[in-house]
Formats: structure tokens, C-alpha cells, sequence
């Protein structure tokens, strides 16, 4: 009888090419009650990639290998629960299978069963718990754990409040790439937390804002608006608020309004302004509430003064 370790290494080098003949030898270990075929066949199950889709099939082999043991089916099941895929949702099965892999040193399952703890989903609520596992998740090297991290220090949410410690795990997320943590070290930056003031705010906000992150491109926005950090430059200023407002921000709506409106960065055109304050009135910006209800107020009482009534 050939090893079962030996049919799925096969598996694994035969599945890009041939993924048919991948799963005969993933079948052929699994007959010896082997949990890597068992997550083989399960993962070639849901994906229908060299078999029929059976994703029913997919979940029995997942739970059969993760009981006797194996960490990444104990993660698919985590997901599996969760909903992710549309269906399956069932928060305790959720956390018990995340814990599981967590506790077995799955690395990907730290940040999971720590948001788990963090939110309270299908178990009480334990920022304790959750700040350990986003330690051990930041400790592994993922990025956004380490933003987390920083948070509930700076917050002494789940651990005591560590300022320095917070803006360690602020920075060593940022420089990862994360673009909230950008946006923290541009506000610490900007309140003077940590060193730099403006100019630095001003650099952070536009790594943040170049990775996506959209309030770091309104504040940006405003720092040009005001000539914070660096020269003050309006038609930029105009730019980025308009960027913002595409995807239906209140506020920058307000924003590109007033400067139509005043002709600021911009050619004046009241026209257009009041169209950006009706637009941003819709999106809840309590000033263009104000602005338009007002407007509406002095357009009824011209009507009544026209009537002579």
C-alpha cells in the first residue's frame, strides 16, 4: 500500500496540470483515513476543479479532517460558518472551529477568533481575549493586527493603556501598508503626539489617501484648503473634495459646493453650488440641511410677497 503522505505530495504536484488524476490519488490516501486527503478532496470538492462541485461533500470531508486534527480544515470550517460564503452561518460553530485552529498555531485564524472575542460574535464579549489573540496575530506579522493592537493600546481596551506602545504598533502597521494605521500617525502627527506636526500629517494622510483610504484624501483636502502643513492651494483643495464626493460624502459634498459656490479653486457658479448643497443636504451634512431649508424658507415667503397675500 502505497503512504498516503507520498499520494498526496503526487496530488499536490499533478493538480495544475492534471487535476483529474490529482484527485484519484487524493482519494486513493483518504481510503487510509489520511486528513491532508481528506482536505485535498474537500478543497477540490468545493471549488468543482477536477470533480463536480459538491460543496455538502466539501463541509463532511472539511469536518472529518478537522477532527482528527487538522488545522487548515478547522479554518475552512471557521469560514464556512461564518456566512462569508453566503450561506452556512452559524456564529458558535464559527468560533469554536476559528479557536480551534488558533489554539492548533494557524496563524491565519488569530485575527479571526480575536475579532470574534473583540465584537462579541456567537460568544460574549472579551477584549481581553481578543487583545491576546490580535498580540499573537501582530506578532506573526499581519498588518492589520498590528493596527488593532494599537488601538486597544491607545484606548486600554482588553490591556492597559500604553501610548508608546500603541504608536510602535501604529507606525509598524502603517509602514505595512495598512491605511487606517496612515491615518492614525497622520492624526497623532497633526495633534502633536508624535513628531513632525503638519508637514508629517500632510504625508501620511497622502500615502493613506493614494492607498484608497478616503477620509485621509478629505483631510488632505482641507490641509490644502487651509494652507495647513503646507502652501495654501485651492484648485488642489477642490480637486481632492471633488474625489471624495464621487463616492457620496456629506461633507466633501458641502465642500465642492461652497467652493462653487464662492468661487474658490474653482470658476463661481452658484448654480452648481446649490446643486452640491441639495446633494449634500441628502447625505445627512447638517449644514447643507440648514443652507437648503433656509433657501426653501426665503423661496415660500418671495411667493407669498408675489401673490399679495
Amino acid at each position: 500500500m502505497t503512504d498516503p503522505a507520498e499520494l498526496c505530495d503526487r496530488a499536490v504536484r499533478l493538480y495544475p496540470t492534471d487535476p483529474e488524476a490529482a484527485y484519484d490519488l487524493f482519494v486513493e490516501a483518504a481510503q487510509q483515513g489520511f486528513p491532508n486527503a481528506f482536505f485535498g478532496l474537500a478543497e477540490m470538492k468545493m471549488s468543482g476543479v477536477g470533480t463536480e462541485r459538491d460543496p455538502e461533500g466539501a463541509l463532511e470531508l472539511y469536518t472529518a479532517a478537522a477532527e482528527a486534527g487538522h488545522p487548515p480544515s478547522m479554518y475552512r470550517l471557521g469560514a464556512y460558518y461564518s456566512g462569508a460564503a453566503g450561506a452556512g452561518e452559524d456564529p458558535e460553530k464559527c468560533r469554536f472551529w476559528f479557536e480551534r485552529a488558533a489554539n492548533a498555531g494557524m496563524a491565519q485564524a488569530y485575527p479571526e477568533i480575536a475579532g470574534i472575542y473583540l465584537y462579541g460574535y456567537g460568544t460574549p464579549q472579551d477584549t481581553v481575549k481578543a487583545f491576546h489573540w490580535y498580540s499573537k496575530a501582530a506578532e506573526a506579522g499581519d498588518p492589520l493586527s498590528m493596527f488593532k493592537v494599537g488601538y486597544m493600546r491607545s484606548e486600554g481596551v482588553g490591556a492597559e493603556k500604553d501610548m508608546d506602545e500603541a504608536v510602535r504598533m501604529f507606525r509598524m502597521s502603517a509602514v505595512a501598508g495598512v491605511p487606517e494605521a496612515m491615518f492614525k500617525m497622520a492624526t497623532l502627527a497633526r495633534d502633536g503626539v508624535v513628531p513632525g506636526g503638519a508637514k508629517a500629517a500632510l504625508s501620511w494622510y497622502r500615502s493613506a489617501s493614494d492607498a484608497g483610504f478616503m477620509p485621509a484624501t478629505f483631510n488632505m483636502a482641507t490641509m490644502y484648503y487651509e494652507g495647513e502643513g503646507t502652501g495654501k492651494d485651492l484648485e488642489k483643495a477642490f480637486e481632492l473634495y471633488s474625489r471624495v464626493a464621487d463616492t457620496g460624502d456629506g461633507d466633501a459634498l458641502f465642500m465642492v459646493g461652497r467652493m462653487y459656490f464662492e468661487g474658490l479653486g474653482v470658476e463661481k457658479d452658484q448654480v452648481r453650488g446649490f446643486e452640491f448643497f441639495g446633494r449634500a443636504a441628502a447625505a445627512g451634512n447638517r449644514i447643507a440641511q440648514e443652507f437648503v431649508e433656509d433657501i426653501r424658507r426665503r423661496q415660500n415667503t418671495q411667493l407669498i410677497h408675489i401673490d399679495g397675500s
